[in-house]
């Protein structure tokens, strides 16, 4: 059995190094330009946040210092100055789920035709084809577009969107490994379900010892209150006109800050054997941290796409998909007690 668990953790150490592996080509499409870091996370999901931290990581591996970093309701697309790169923050906010971060997107498309914009990874999704096709139109229109999707799908739709498209994973993947302090688990399982407009309807999963139910609001809990000043902060000195310098400082605050929630979900992640999630990146921060995890499917599929695309070669993924419709074998108690060995030999 140990020997089957260190094979699983050596398999599972490879493919989290080809997935940072397949980020360099976003050196290629940076260059030497300056560049801007545009919709960065000024809330308490976690996932964002992991994506932000991990987007931070790849630029200080490659040396890479961003001319200005802002979130989407404090920048000014008048900041762009000519021969300037514009990377939007990843995720899964492409689409008309969240209209106000890809309104900012497409202002800047439209406004900028001279600047080479990047997408980097995100998940798409439209809920109406009208405006699916209204946004393609806008995109189609700048000639410098690179669009990064996480999924298959979603790279179908974004060539609707230009002709520079690219399947790429997570950018929370360049956190790999992380580390979260705790050396041995002292519970059982973690299960990080969706309470909001994305949770999908999934079967119970009969034989698993929870011992901790949370999502990330309740996770960040009183905590949303420091978040809420540093979004007020930076949304008040960009309407007096100081948002430009407000930026340089607060950001850097704002970054410091969230580290520390990244690291205190990291820190109740490693207190658990396994994890099981509706949560993409509840999903990902456990493989960030060689947990086994179970995931379930969103309301849309966008976890089991990502699945598919990265990380089903992981021994230490199990998808279970909406409505209780196993894809990658539902875990049994010999998978959960491996995951015990496991998270104790880390």
């Amino acid at each position: 059995m140990r020997h089957d668990v260190m094979a699983s953790l050596k398999n599972h150490k490879q493919l989290c190094k080809e997935l940072m592996q397949r980020h360099e080509v976003l050196l290629e499409l940076i260059g030497d330009a300056p560049f801007h870091y545009v919709d960065i996370p000024t809330h308490g999901n976690v996932g964002d946040l992991l994506i932000m931290h991990g987007t931070l990581a790849f630029f200080r591996k490659h040396g890479l210092s961003p001319k200005l970093i802002a979130p989407y309701d404090a920048y000014d697309p008048e900041w762009i100055d000519e021969g300037d790169v514009i990377l939007f923050h990843g995720g899964g906010n492409f689409g008309d789920l969240y209209p106000c971060f890809q309104q900012l997107r497409e202002d800047i498309v439209m406004s900028h035709p001279n600047n080479r914009i990047i997408v980097l990874p995100q998940s798409l999704h439209f809920s109406s084809a009208a405006e699916q096709a209204s946004s393609a139109e806008v995109f189609r229109s700048h000639p410098d577009v690179h669009i990064c999707v996480r999924d298959e799908v979603s790279l179908q739709m974004a060539q609707a969107f230009s002709d520079h498209v690219y399947l790429l994973p997570d950018m929370a993947h360049q956190l790999y490994p992380l580390r979260a302090g705790n050396k041995r688990p002292s519970r059982h399982g973690l299960r990080i379900s969706r309470v909001d407009d994305e949770g999908g309807v999934h079967a119970a999963l009969p034989g698993l010892d929870i011992d901790t139910i949370t999502d990330w609001p309740e996770f960040v809990g009183e905590r949303e209150e420091h978040i809420n000043l540093f979004r007020r902060g930076l949304g008040g000195f960009y309407r007096r006109g100081m948002g430009r310098a407000a930026n340089r400082i607060l950001v850097r605050l704002w970054i410091a800050y969230s580290a520390r929630l990244v690291k205190d979900a990291a820190r109740l992640f490693a207190r658990h054997d396994f994890i099981v999630t509706d949560r993409l990146h509840g999903h990902i921060l456990a493989c960030l941290l060689n947990r086994q995890n179970i995931v379930l499917d969103n309301s849309y599929g966008k976890n089991s796409r990502y699945v598919a695309a990265w990380t089903q070669r992981s021994e230490l993924v199990a998808l279970e998909q909406a409505q209780g419709s196993p894809t990658q074998g539902q875990p049994t108690q010999t998978q959960i007690t491996a995951a015990g060995q496991l998270a104790a030999i880390i």
